[in-house]
């Protein structure tokens, strides 16, 4: 549970040495934690599960110095994880995206986590703590039992 464990570790460490109002971040990915369908990955889909519990309970024992915890979710993402995968399931990630499954009809990019990231280290997001924050174009929002082309049009 390198996941979870390395978070949590990290964060006992950093914590003293932030000054208060500091922001502390986890990165973690929606359909590992949430859904039992990726069953070769059974192992980081709980470790994601219990990084997020984790970004919860260490909201609240930091919220006294103003310090905020959150995690941010990214959807499928063109970077290093999609590019290791075999060119077939590439290409069937990518069209299902483009075909209507990501409302905003595309993947993510770093840049797009990148700038959620500098969002929730803004001050004007000092009351955003212990929350997961989904950056995956809507994704997160579509019905599994319904093809895109029936919610979206």
């Amino acid at each position: 549970d390198s996941q979870a464990k390395a978070f949590l570790v990290g964060a006992r460490e950093a914590l003293p040495l932030m000054s208060d109002g500091g922001r502390i971040f986890a990165i973690t990915y929606a359909q590992g934690s949430r859904t039992g369908g990726l069953q070769p990955w059974v192992g980081m889909g709980s470790a994601k599960a219990a990084l997020e519990s984790l970004v919860r309970y260490l909201a609240v024992a930091c919220a006294k110095r103003g310090i905020t915890v959150n995690a941010v979710s990214p959807g499928w993402t063109e970077d290093s994880v999609l590019n290791s995968l075999p060119d077939q399931v590439q290409r069937l990630i990518r069209d299902w995206h483009v075909r209507g499954w990501t409302p905003m009809r595309r993947l993510g990019t770093p840049k797009d986590v990148g700038d959620v990231v500098a969002l929730l280290c803004s001050e004007k997001a000092r009351w955003i703590t212990g929350q997961v924050i989904y950056a995956d174009g809507g994704a997160s929002l579509m019905n599994p039992e319904l093809p895109p082309e029936i919610q979206i049009g």
